[in-house]
């Protein structure tokens, strides 16, 4: 018991140590090519900041959709309206280290309601899973439209693609949950999902992702004049950034990870510590909505707990 109380310990130094040398290396680089941002190009645009923040509204609505679609699909019911208000007031925990209690909090809060513990778990999984799929399929979309990216040819893009989609197909994608749910010692359940079915809730995963992509756009030209022509080389730093971010455990929602990538791939379009700049807002764009959904959830339930009363 001690020793595995020591290893988490030691996991927590280790994960401050690493996100704090990312942060360090942005600042510094930051700092040292100051001169380098084009103060004179920059502005404060209002209505794209707007703008980005509706589109940050739109993913929510969209991705509260999905996974009611989802739940639904297992044989539970769910008003969009508890949805709402369980996502938005269970997501602040994603901030914690571990990864683990965004999942365990919304499951307590659908316990409240009187969902099932296990079809809630089990949907979460398929969110997820959804949610990376569709986040691979259009980082592959979006770097084979770069004009100048060599990195793979278009039509090695498509079979990947294709490979992607395969997953999908519910005795392989039912082998895949079966597997992550015994990694996580939880109860094995059998999905009776079509294949159909699967496709169309993938739609709303897909949808969540432009979404937040064109919001991101617009909160790069709410600062910097960046061109349209420019949009696949945000959705290639966005999607991978938040993959990237996802896979390290170790940097709570992504903390530093998701910086250094978008930095990485937004250097090639605009001067790299103007990139590190934006990373660093990006991060304070996100944080801001969901602090402001975390309320608006609180508020919902309030006036649901209100109207019972």
């Amino acid at each position: 018991m001690q020793y595995s109380l020591l290893m988490k310990i030691l996991n927590r130094i280790v994960s401050v140590i690493i996100v704090g040398i990312i942060f360090y290396f942005l600042i510094a680089n930051l700092i040292t090519n100051w001169q380098k941002i084009p103060f004179d190009e920059l502005r404060i645009n209002i209505p794209d900041l707007f703008l980005s923040f509706l589109f940050l509204s739109v993913y929510f609505l969209i991705f509260i959709a999905g996974w009611k679609k989802i739940v639904k699909g297992l044989g539970e019911s769910l008003s969009y309206k508890k949805g709402l208000w369980i996502v938005s007031t269970s997501q602040i925990a994603k901030y914690l280290p571990g990864g683990i209690w965004y999942t365990l909090g919304r499951v307590y809060l659908c316990k409240i309601e009187g969902m099932k513990g296990q079809i809630v778990f089990i949907s979460i999984i398929l969110e997820t899973c959804f949610l990376m799929l569709t986040n691979m399929v259009l980082f592959l979309i979006s770097i084979s439209f770069l004009s100048d990216s060599q990195l793979l040819h278009p039509l090695i893009s498509i079979a990947i693609i294709m490979a992607l989609l395969l997953f999908l197909y519910p005795p392989l994608f039912n082998r895949l949950v079966d597997i992550m749910i015994r990694i996580l010692k939880r109860e094995p359940i059998s999905l009776k999902l079509s294949y159909l079915r699967m496709l169309s809730y993938s739609l709303y995963f897909i949808g969540v992702w432009i979404a937040q992509i064109i919001g991101f756009f617009f909160l790069i030209r709410a600062i910097y004049p960046l061109e349209i022509t420019h949009i696949f080389s945000v959705s290639a730093a966005y999607t991978l950034a938040w993959i990237v971010g996802f896979i390290v455990l170790f940097a709570p929602a992504g903390l530093g990870v998701r910086e250094g990538v978008l930095t990485l791939i937004l250097s090639a379009i605009m001067p790299t510590p103007l990139a590190i700049a934006i990373s660093f807002i990006s991060r304070v764009w996100i944080t801001v909505f969901e602090v402001i959904v975390f309320f608006i959830g609180l508020l919902i339930r309030r006036k649901e707990r209100e109207d019972k009363i």
